[in-house]
């Protein structure tokens, strides 16, 4: 029989395309706080070398959970009518492939080890192994929920999940002592509440089967295929800083990394889920589309760039606030993650797009070809300091945005007359917002506070241009989305409030 073929298909898609990708907001910043929140207490607790082994052990979770997942998540969300069928195909592979995948973690954790020459390791791959079940089985759920743009529930289960494992689960372990273990059984935490959470609410097939369509193995081979380019550029550079510059190196890299990168990734894979599933359903729609993908290039560039160009200046004063002082050797990491992290929005909220018009060979050739740029760039760089291997980042982020783009450019008309417009706003206001900080310094002492100064400097500038000229720097097409979706949406206002637009009519 027909799996939500009605509700997946309504004459109302834009307006639940909107409310999921505001439930994804709201949910991806509620779990972006907690996970900044945590994370900080967690890496004050355990320091660097633990930070490290965890990384590690995410490394080899990241390459296991996409070969046990083959892309049958985005399947199942990509294909027009679905069938009871396709769902216990999917379950069939999931399970075949998850356990070839963790018995070959299990039986490669003394090489993986060795790599990261840390024996510590060993039982701790050994032990992840059995998680990379959890992962694949319950992305099988989540992806239904996205299917039917159910993002208020999904977000839930894993906002809950999140703080059940990290929150409560490892800051208790770690407070006893546990070290990695803390992190390790905190995640596992994690993925097992949000696959009972996920079965809880899509009541789907549970009898595995290994045949079905073929067009949705095909389509899930063809997403397996870009997802391991692009899990490679977020993880094999961390794989090639421990195996060249320690674990510890690892630790800091990881942290600062992930100060960088987590109050936007959360958001930024809400829209992601969003668009891909929304794009999906009006491939036809080529206008509304285009207007759709410069309206959120438009609110990233407003939003992250100038934010960010500020935390990059002023790195030093954020690790110290942040983390203290045994942390202050990430600093000049967070300096280029930052200036790395709205790059890496951009480039995150294109893919999808050129997966939903399944032109995935495209976005493979483009990940590819940056990913061979990370890998030389750290080869290269290994005998430099970490400090300055790390701005190898932002570049190859940069040219992987700009490949995404011309690719996406060949399906979509897209201006580049219209891209610039809509990132203008962005720099534009970066711009002002360095100005202000660098400014700044030449009255402030050297002290912890002295040095917020120019933080809180470049930060209030931004915000104060960015009411006072947004409706001249925000691009036409958010202008619009915005002006359309105010009446009916509170959130959408607030958006407007933020963007200097209270008064925004369309």
């Amino acid at each position: 029989m027909q799996l939500y073929a009605g509700a997946a298909v309504t004459h109302d898609l834009a307006r639940r395309s909107l409310s999921a990708l505001l439930w994804n907001y709201a949910g991806g910043g509620g779990k972006a706080v907690a996970q900044l929140l945590i994370q900080i207490v967690l890496a004050r607790m355990l320091g660097p070398e633990v930070f490290g082994q965890y990384s590690a052990v995410l490394v080899v979770l990241g390459i296991g959970w996409l070969f046990a997942d083959s892309g049958f998540g985005s399947a199942l969300i990509q294909k027009h009518t679905l069938e009871e069928s396709d769902v216990s195909q999917a379950l069939g592979w999931v399970l075949l492939l998850a356990s070839i995948i963790a018995s070959a973690i299990a039986g490669l954790a003394p090489w993986l080890a060795d790599q990261f020459a840390d024996q510590a390791l060993i039982p701790m791959f050994q032990a992840s192994a059995v998680l990379v079940f959890l992962q694949a089985l319950s992305n099988i759920s989540a992806s239904l929920m996205r299917r039917e743009l159910d993002m208020k529930r999904l977000q839930i289960i894993q906002l809950g999940a999140y703080l059940i494992g990290f929150g409560v689960v490892a800051m208790v372990l770690a407070y006893r002592g546990m070290g990695a273990w803390s992190l390790i059984i905190g995640f596992g935490v994690q993925a097992l509440l949000s696959l009972a959470g996920g079965l809880a609410v899509v009541r789907h097939s549970l009898r595995p089967s290994l045949r079905g369509d073929t067009k949705l193995r095909d389509f899930g081979v063809k997403v397996l295929m870009v997802n391991l380019v692009n899990w490679a550029i977020e993880n094999m550079d961390r794989f090639l800083v421990g195996k060249f510059w320690g674990v510890q190196a690892l630790g800091l890299y990881a942290v600062a990394f992930n100060l960088s990168r987590s109050p936007v990734a959360m958001l930024v894979g809400s829209f992601q889920a969003v668009a891909f599933s929304s794009a999906s359903r009006i491939q036809e729609d080529d206008a509304r589309i285009c207007r759709g993908y410069l309206a959120v290039l438009s609110l990233l560039m407003l939003v992250l760039f100038p934010a960010f160009a500020v935390i990059s200046y002023e790195a030093d004063a954020v690790i110290e606030l942040i983390y203290g002082a045994d942390w202050r050797s990430a600093a000049p990491l967070l300096a280029a993650f930052a200036i790395t992290t709205p790059i890496y929005a951009l480039g995150a909220v294109t893919g999808p797009l050129l997966t939903a018009r399944s032109a995935m060979g495209k976005e493979f050739n483009a990940q590819f070809l940056i990913l061979v740029v990370l890998m030389v760039g750290f080869v290269s760089l290994r005998e430099a300091p970490l400090s300055s291997a790390a701005w190898i980042v932002p570049v190859a982020y940069a040219l992987r945005f700009l490949f995404l783009l011309m690719a996406l450019r060949s399906v979509l008309p897209i201006p580049l007359r219209s891209v610039f417009r809509a990132l203008f706003g962005g720099i534009l206001l970066a711009a002002a917002g360095l100005l202000a900080a660098a400014a700044s310094r030449f009255w402030v002492a050297e002290a912890v506070w002295g040095n917020l100064l120019p933080l809180f400097a470049g930060a209030t500038v931004v915000l104060l241009l960015m009411k006072a000229v947004g409706p001249k720097v925000i691009g036409s097409e958010l202008r619009t989305l915005l002006g359309a979706r105010q009446a009916e949406s509170r959130m959408v206002r607030i958006f407007c409030r933020l963007l200097g637009l209270p008064d925004l009519k369309g």
